[in-house]
Formats: C-alpha cells, structure tokens, sequence
C-alpha cells in the first residue's frame, strides 16, 4: 500500500483528503451531537425539577411554615410537610429536595435550615450531622449558590435554575429553586430541588462515545468504499492512461516514421469521463499518426515538385541541343550585370562567336551532321572557358561572360580560342563537319564609356563581325 501511494500522487491525495474529510465531519458530528444532547438533557431536567417544584408546593402550608421560621418552633403541619418531602425525594429522580433561608450572603455566606436537606446520596442514619430548625451552616454549600439566593431573595422572580459550577465532595449539581413568601409579601425561605449532573454527564459522555463509535464504523467503511471506487474508476484508470501516454511520447520523440507511431490503448472500462477521455486519446493519437503520415507523404511531394520546378527551370534555361544556357539564361545574367554596372561593382568581358560554314554544311551533309559540327564546337569553347558561363543565343552563335578567374585571364582564354579555332579548319582527313571553324570577338566592360551590358555587346559583336570578314571562307 506504502510503495502504491508512494508512486500514485492521486491515490495519496484520494486516501489522505478522504481521511480528512471524514475526521473533520466526525468532529463537527460529534461537537454538534454533544451540544444537542446536553440542551435536550438540560431542558428535560428543567421540565422534570419544575415539576417536582411544583407537587412540592402542593404538600406545604405557607402560613404554618412561615410562622415555625419565625418562631424557630415546629408544628404538626411541619412534620407532615417533612415526611412529604422526604416522599418525593423517595418516589423520584432527584438527589436533595430542602428548604433554606439565606441569611446575609454577602458578610457571613451563611444559611438557616428551615427542611434539613435529605440526599439520596448518604441516607438520613448515615448523615454525619443533621441540620434542624433554625440551624446555621454555610461551609457544605456552593458560595454561588448562596449569591443567587440572597439575590433572589431581595429581587423573587418564580421558579428558577442553578447549575453548579464547582466540584463538591458530593459532586456536581442542577439546582432548581423557588421563593416561599409570606402573607406580608416578603421572601421568608426558598424550596430547592437538587439533581446530580453527574448522571447527566454520563449519559452525554455515553451518547458521544456511541456517536464516536458510529462516525468511526461509518467513516471506515465510507472510507473503504470511496476509496477502492476512487481506485477502481478513476486512480487506476489514470494510471493506465498516464502509462500509455508516456509510452506513446517516448516512441514520438526525434521519431520520423509515422508507421513507429503506435499507442497502445489501455483496458478501461469506467463508463465515466476517464473511460470518455482514453478514447479522445486514442482518437487524437490516431490523428497525429495519420497527421504525420500525410505531412511527410506532402513533404515527399513538395521535394518532388521542386525538383521538378528545378528540373524544369534548367530545361527553361538550358540549350536543348549543346546543354549549355539558353537565350532566356543569357538575359537573366545581363539582368544581374546591369545591376552590377548601376552599383558600381561590374568588372566583366564579353566573347561573341560566331560558326562558320554551319549552313553549308546543314544544306549538304544534313542537319544531323550541322548538329554534330555545333555541338563540336561547342565543346571546344567549354573547354577552354570552364569558369564561365556559355551561352547558346542563336542556330550559330555562342556568347561567354568572363569575370573573376576567367575575366583575368581573359587575353590568354582569347587567344587560344582563336588559335584552335584557326587550326581546326586546316586538318586533313577528317570529315568536313569535324572541321570546326568560328569567328570571335572579346570587348572589355569600361565604366567610362559603357552604360549597359548591350554596350559591351555591340562591340564585342563588331570585333567577332570584322574577323569574320577577314576570313576568306567565312561569308557562309
């Protein structure tokens, strides 16, 4: 049970806040209960003295009593009034039934005897002292008591009720009391009625254990049983759920196959909103495998696309024939050019070729092997400028853009082109569209003078013109 509570937050808080929630509601119960009791008892005390009181009333002749109080001297009705007394006490639930007059409470404490006080507790043989008519005592009785008397005795209001406060050897007591007054209006004497609380106590001490006993068997067993439900339907459920669920993120971490994304759904069957809950689970979990699936299946195809769109962007910029770049390439590049040359960064050249002979050619061997005599050339002049691009603008003109390493060496690059160019024509043995032929020309960008790339263009284009027309074969 330790280790369970010790691994389970939830069964902990379920057991200890249950365990508090009934021991709070068995004090509340109990102080409530005790509190209840003691008014029911107290009330049922008062019903029960007032009407010892009152039959007591009955059995004394006022006018007689007050007389033998006077005169310190019993008569026959006195006695007659002791024995009835002594009946009640006798035939009742009370402890003491007397009749006392307090005398000046306030200086001596002290009280006359009128009906010497008889107990239940020691027997009249037993007692160790008898008071009679006209006996002073006070050491025996309550001093509160005594203050309540002489009090109501200047100020009588009726039947009245004392509660004694303080431990005496005869033990505690409910007082009820009531003035006796004479024919001149004066209180002469006061009939008190004694019931021990010690019976009361006992009784509410009895009802409270019995209600102790009950919140006990009662809170056990509402403990046991809103725990194992609690254990049943919601701690262990959870528990099951918190597990999958942590196997299911252990597997999702850093995981890229959606087909690895498995959650195994726990057994529960609570019919409740955790049963509800490993559903929408499962459900979610299912979702996010199919989300990942579909995200990495749309992954796959936006790879594919772009190598596509790439795919197709270099066929959109690529020469099909030479596979170097096309017209549309070149103009893109003059694009950045001009932007250099408006930025003040440009540092380029510019070598026009020209075929020759490609239409002589193309008329009498076919255009196959015109094709053959363009993709030859080419060739050569991507050897010779492998660090720059070349550009196919036309059926038998190339351009090259020359910067960086190129653009340094551009007078050597030139001249070698020119030189193979001359040679080639010149082999014998081979077949005419083998015998590669071009006029070029190489114009340098100058700030000073060239606003645009077509500047540098045109006089590139001059250059490879007028070469061409140096060249005795090359007016075709």
């Amino acid at each position: 049970m330790e280790s369970d509570l010790n691994s389970s937050p939830l069964k902990k808080s379920i057991y200890l806040r249950c365990i508090s929630f009934v021991a709070f509601l068995g004090a509340i119960i109990t102080f409530v209960n005790y509190e209840a009791f003691q008014k029911n008892l107290n009330a049922r005390n008062q019903i029960y003295l007032t009407e010892i009181i009152k039959f007591a009333e009955q059995s004394i002749d006022i006018a007689d009593l007050e007389e033998c109080t006077r005169t310190l001297t019993p008569s026959e009705k006195f006695y007659e009034t002791h024995n009835e007394l002594r009946k009640i006490l006798n035939n009742s639930n009370i402890d003491n039934i007397y009749i006392i007059d307090p005398l000046n409470v306030d200086v001596t404490k002290n009280a006359m005897c009128i009906i010497n006080g008889i107990s239940k507790s020691k027997p009249y043989d037993n007692h160790a002292k008898i008071y009679y008519l006209g006996d002073i005592f006070g050491s025996n009785f309550s001093p509160s008591l005594m203050r309540e008397l002489g009090w109501s005795k200047k100020h009588p209001k009726g039947l009245e009720f004392y509660n004694e406060s303080e431990p005496k050897k005869y033990g505690f007591y409910y007082t009820a009391y009531t003035p006796l007054i004479d024919s001149d209006g004066e209180v002469f004497g006061f009939l008190c009625v004694d019931i021990s609380t010690k019976d009361i106590r006992n009784s509410i001490a009895n009802h409270t254990k019995l209600i102790l006993v009950l919140i006990i068997i009662c809170g056990i067993l509402f403990c046991y049983s809103f725990i194992t439900w609690g254990q049943v339907y919601i701690a262990d459920p959870i528990e099951k759920l918190e597990k999958s669920v942590s196997e299911f993120a252990q597997k999702s971490h850093n995981q890229t196959n959606p087909s690895e994304l498995l959650y195994n759904e726990p057994d529960i069957q609570t019919n409740n909103e955790v049963e509800f809950l490993s559903h929408a689970v499962t459900k979610m979990t299912s979702d996010i495998k199919s989300y990942a699936e579909n995200l990495i299946a749309a992954e796959h195809k936006v790879t594919d696309l772009k190598e596509n769109v790439t795919k197709l962007n270099v066929l959109a910029h690529q020469d099909s024939l030479t596979h170097v770049k096309n017209k549309t390439a070149y103009d893109k590049y003059l694009e950045i050019l001009n932007a250099k040359i408006t930025g003040e960064t440009a540092q380029f050249a510019i070598v026009m070729i020209d075929l020759n002979h490609l239409k002589r050619i193309n008329d009498t061997y076919g255009h196959e092997h015109g094709n053959d005599y363009i993709t030859g050339s080419c060739s050569i002049i991507c050897d010779i400028y492998q660090h720059s691009p070349v550009f196919r603008i036309g059926g038998d003109e190339f351009v090259v853009i020359l910067e960086r390493r190129d653009f340094e060496e551009r007078e050597k690059l030139y001249k070698n082109l020119t030189d193979i160019f001359g040679n080639e024509s010149l082999y014998e043995g081979k077949d005419p569209w083998l015998k590669f032929s071009a006029a070029a020309g190489m114009a340098v960008f100058n700030p000073d003078t060239d606003k645009t790339t077509d500047d540098v263009f045109k006089k590139a284009d001059k250059i490879m013109y007028d070469n061409k027309m140096a060249m005795h074969d090359g007016r075709d």
